[in-house]
C-alpha cells in the first residue's frame, strides 16, 4: 500500500471515529460500508464496524466483523478487547476471558483491558482473581481512578472492608467528583460504624445533585444509627418525594420501617413494612422487619401469620446427587440434623456446644461461625452458577474469604451474620482454648481446601444445602476425625428471621435444641450499663450496652420463638441442669439425640483443647463452675425492678421449676406489676443519666418497654401462647 493510499486510509478512519463519538451509530456503519469498499482488508475499518453494529444491539453482525478484524490482524490489542466486551455483553464469559487475555498478552500495559478482565472475573464469582488483576492495573498507572475503585469494589464483595476503605479513598483523590466511589465508600464505613464520615460523603454527593435518591437513603440510615431519629425520617422522607424508580420503592418504605421501629412509632413501622411487600411481594427484609417489630411489641399471633408467610416466600436449596456413590452415602448418613438455638444472651450455648464436639458421633463445627450461612443473599456470593467451568475453585476461594475466621480464631475479619457482635473467634473465646489459654484454634486451610475440591469434583453444579455437608465432611477429614456420625450439630445461635427460615425451608427434617437459663438471670447478666463520658460517639458497643429493650424482647419472647413450630422435634436443655446434674443430663441428652453417652461429654473442649468460654461478670471460671447461676440477683436489677419483671416470666419460670411461687403470690405481683406499668425501672433511671443527650432512641425504649409488658401482662391473664414450651430433655 502506498504512502498515499495510506494517509488516505488514516484520513477516512479518522472520519468514521469522529462521527462514531458523536452517537450517531448508523451513520457511522453506512460511512464505514463505504470506506471498506475501497479497503476490503482493513482490520481498523472492521473493527470499527463490530463496535458500530455492537451499540446497535446488532451482536451477530459485530461478531463477523470483529473475527474478520482478528483474522486480517491477529496481533490487534484493541480488536481483542472489543471483542471479548462483546462476548462479555452476550454471556459468553469464558469466551470473553480468553479475549481479553489475548489482547493483554498483546499489549501487558492495557490498563482498561485489565480493569475488563478483572470486571469479568467479579461478575462470575471470581474476585480473588479479579484482585490479582487489578493490582497488576494499578502498577501500571497508580493515579487512574478506575482500577483503584474497582479493586475496592471487589473487597467491598469479600466484606474485607479495611482494604476496600483504602482503594474508595485513593480512588477518591484521582476523581474527587465521582457519586459512585462516595456512594460505595459510605456503605462501608457504615458497616465499620464510621457514620459521620458516611454522612460526609454522602453530602457531598447530594450538593451536586440534590435530588440523589440512593444518598438521601443512604444518608436517613446513618443518622438512625446515630440515634438521631428525627433527621432520619427527615431524609428517608425526601427520598420517597424525589424517587421515580418503582422498583427502589419497596426498600424506601422498609428503610423507613427500620427507622419508625427505633423510634417507637410501631404501627407507622408495621403500615410501611405492609405497604412495601403490596409494591413488591418478594421483598424479603420487608418481612424479617416486620416479625422484629411484632415480636418486640408482643404480638406473638400475627407474628407466627407473618413467619409463615415468608417461608412460603422463600425456596428451598435441595440437596443434589453426585456421580460418586460412596460420597453420595455419607452425605445420606448426615441426615439427622440437630440445630441449637439459644432464647437469650449468657446461656451457655458454646459451652453446651463444647461437650459435644469431641463426641465419635457427632459431626460439628466449633463456634457460631455459620449463624448466617442461610441468609438467601449469601449464597448468591459464594456461588455465581456453573457457566465458568473454573466455578469449583471460584467456589472455595470465595469460602475461604468470608470464612477465615474458621481457619484461623485470631482473625479480624467477621463471618457473614455477624453472629457475636466483634470479632468471631476471639467474642467466642475459641482464641483462649487450653489449661493455659494460650491455644487459638486453626485449621489447615490448604490441606481442607485439597478435601473440599475433591468432593466438588463430583458435582456439575452446587446448592447451598449440600454445600453445607460438604463444608462438614472438608473439616472432619482435616482435622482428621473419623466421625461414625449420627448427628450433624449445628450451632446457628442467633439467627434473625430470614436465616432461620431459610434454614428450615432447606432442612424441614432439622430438630432443635434449645438451651435456655433462668431468665431472670440471664437478662442481667447480658444488660450493663455505660458511663456516659465514654461515648462522645456512638459506637456499637455503646449501642449493644444501653439498649435494654431489645434484650428483654428477646428474653420475653420465650414463649414464641417461631422457628421452634417447625423443628420435627424440639427439647431444651437448662443450663442449670448441666452444671448441677451432669452426667444425668448429659445421658438425657445424648438418648434425644440417638447417640451413646460418651465420657468425652464432660470435657468442654475444641478439638480436644479445654475451652473455658467468655464472661464479663465471673472471668476465669471454669465450664461446670456454678458460680455464674448461683450468683444473687442485684448486679443491674434492684430488688424493687426484680418485683415488676418476675411475673412477666412466670410460666416460663414454673415450666422448667425456676420458682416455686405460688399462684396466690403471682397473681398480686403481677397485680402490682400491671399497677407500676408506667413507673420508670430503677436501671431506666441510671441508664438515662448516663447517656448521650442527643440519643432520640432512649424514649423508644421507655415506651416500646411498656408496649412489649402490656401484651405480656395480657397474653399472661387471658393464658393465650402459654402453652407452647417444649419439654426438657
Amino acid at each position: 500500500m502506498s504512502q498515499k493510499k495510506l494517509n488516505h486510509h488514516d484520513r477516512e478512519v479518522r472520519k468514521l471515529v469522529i462521527i462514531f463519538k458523536k452517537g450517531d451509530t448508523d451513520n457511522t456503519i453506512k460511512a464505514s460500508q463505504l470506506v471498506l469498499k475501497k479497503y476490503p482488508n482493513s482490520y481498523v475499518i472492521h473493527n470499527i464496524m463490530g463496535v458500530s453494529y455492537a451499540s446497535c444491539n446488532e451482536f451477530d453482525k459485530a461478531q463477523i466483523h470483529y473475527k474478520t478484524s482478528i483474522k486480517l490482524n491477529p496481533t490487534s490489542a484493541i480488536t481483542y478487547t472489543n471483542y471479548g466486551n462483546l462476548l462479555r455483553t452476550i454471556g459468553k464469559v469464558d469466551e470473553a476471558i480468553d479475549s481479553y487475555r489475548k489482547s493483554i498478552e498483546i499489549n501487558p500495559n492495557n490498563y482498561k483491558t485489565l480493569n475488563n478482565l478483572a470486571i469479568t472475573h467479579q461478575e462470575i464469582g471470581g474476585l480473588n482473581e479479579a484482585v490479582e488483576i487489578l493490582k497488576r492495573a494499578i502498577k501500571i498507572d497508580s493515579i487512574n481512578y478506575l482500577a483503584h475503585f474497582n479493586i475496592a469494589n471487589v473487597y467491598k464483595d469479600l466484606e474485607l472492608n479495611s482494604a476496600a476503605i483504602k482503594h474508595y479513598q485513593l480512588a477518591k483523590k484521582a476523581n474527587n467528583e465521582h457519586s459512585g466511589i462516595r456512594n460505595n465508600l459510605g456503605l462501608i464505613l457504615n458497616k465499620e460504624e464510621r457514620y459521620e464520615e458516611a454522612i460526609e460523603d454522602y453530602t457531598f454527593n447530594l450538593k451536586n445533585n440534590p435530588e440523589d435518591v440512593q444518598s438521601l437513603v443512604n444518608i436517613a440510615m446513618q443518622y438512625r444509627q446515630l440515634g438521631q431519629l428525627k433527621k432520619a425520617i427527615e431524609f428517608i422522607d425526601k427520598a420517597r418525594i424525589y424517587n421515580k424508580d418503582k422498583e427502589l420503592e419497596p426498600r424506601i418504605l422498609s428503610n423507613k420501617a427500620t427507622i419508625e421501629l427505633d423510634a417507637g412509632d410501631f404501627e407507622d413501622s408495621i403500615k410501611d413494612n405492609k405497604e412495601a411487600l403490596v409494591l413488591n411481594p418478594n421483598y424479603l427484609p420487608a418481612y424479617a422487619n416486620n416479625c422484629l417489630t411484632l415480636q418486640q411489641i408482643g404480638d406473638y399471633e400475627n407474628l407466627t401469620l407473618l413467619y409463615k408467610k415468608l417461608l412460603d416466600q422463600l425456596e428451598p436449596a435441595k440437596e443434589i446427587a453426585s456421580n460418586n456413590n460412596i460420597l453420595n452415602k455419607k452425605l445420606e448418613e448426615m441426615s439427622n440434623i440437630v440445630a441449637l438455638i439459644k432464647n437469650s444472651g449468657r446461656t451457655g450455648s458454646i459451652f453446651l456446644h463444647s461437650l459435644l464436639d469431641g463426641h465419635p458421633e457427632v459431626m460439628t463445627i466449633p463456634g457460631v461461625y455459620f449463624k448466617g450461612f442461610f441468609n438467601p443473599d449469601l449464597w448468591s456470593k459464594l456461588h455465581y452458577g456453573n457457566k465458568n467451568s473454573n466455578w469449583r475453585v471460584q467456589l472455595l476461594t470465595n469460602f475461604f474469604s468470608f470464612y477465615d475466621a474458621l481457619f484461623d480464631a485470631k482473625s479480624i475479619i467477621n463471618v457473614p451474620g455477624a453472629p457475636m457482635g466483634g470479632f468471631p473467634g476471639y467474642a467466642s473465646g475459641l482464641s483462649t482454648l487450653g489449661e493455659d489459654k494460650d491455644i487459638s484454634l486453626k485449621v489447615d486451610k490448604e490441606k481442607f481446601g485439597q478435601y473440599m475440591l475433591t468432593y466438588l469434583e463430583n458435582f456439575d453444579d452446587m446448592t447451598r444445602s449440600t454445600f453445607f455437608k460438604l463444608i462438614h465432611l472438608a473439616y472432619d477429614s482435616t482435622i482428621e476425625k473419623n466421625t461414625n456420625t449420627s448427628v450433624l450439630f449445628y450451632h446457628i445461635h442467633n439467627p434473625d428471621f430470614l436465616e432461620s427460615a431459610q434454614f428450615i425451608k432447606d432442612f424441614p427434617s432439622a430438630k432443635f435444641l434449645q438451651i435456655v437459663r433462668d431468665p431472670i438471670q440471664a437478662l442481667e447478666s447480658w444488660c450493663k450499663i455505660d458511663e456516659k463520658k465514654e461515648h462522645v460517639t456512638a459506637s456499637k458497643e455503646y449501642s449493644e450496652n444501653n439498649r435494654y429493650y431489645n434484650k428483654f424482647a428477646s428474653v420475653l419472647n420465650h414463649f414464641n420463638n417461631p422457628i421452634i413450630n417447625y423443628g420435627k422435634e424440639t427439647t431444651v436443655i437448662k443450663l442449670e441442669d448441666l452444671k448441677l446434674e451432669t452426667e444425668n443430663t448429659l445421658r438425657k441428652l445424648s438418648k434425644w439425640l440417638k447417640i451413646e453417652y460418651n465420657q468425652s461429654m464432660k470435657n468442654p473442649s475444641f478439638q480436644g483443647h479445654y475451652y473455658w468460654g467468655i464472661s464479663k461478670t465471673t472471668p476465669g471460671i471454669k465450664g461446670f463452675s456454678k458460680e455464674s447461676i448461683s450468683r444473687e440477683l442485684g448486679i443491674f436489677f434492684s430488688e424493687n425492678d426484680q418485683k415488676r419483671i418476675l411475673p412477666l416470666m412466670h410460666f416460663f419460670r414454673k415450666n422448667y421449676s425456676y420458682t416455686n411461687t405460688s399462684e396466690k403470690d403471682f397473681i398480686g405481683l403481677l397485680n402490682q406489676s400491671k399497677d407500676q406499668l408506667n413507673e420508670l425501672f430503677d436501671f431506666e433511671k441510671l441508664i438515662i443519666s448516663q447517656s448521650r443527650s442527643d440519643d432520640e432512641k432512649i424514649d423508644t425504649q421507655i415506651k416500646g418497654l411498656r408496649v412489649l409488658m402490656e401484651s405480656i401482662i395480657k397474653n399472661t391473664e387471658e393464658e393465650k401462647n402459654l402453652n407452647n414450651l417444649p419439654l426438657t430433655v
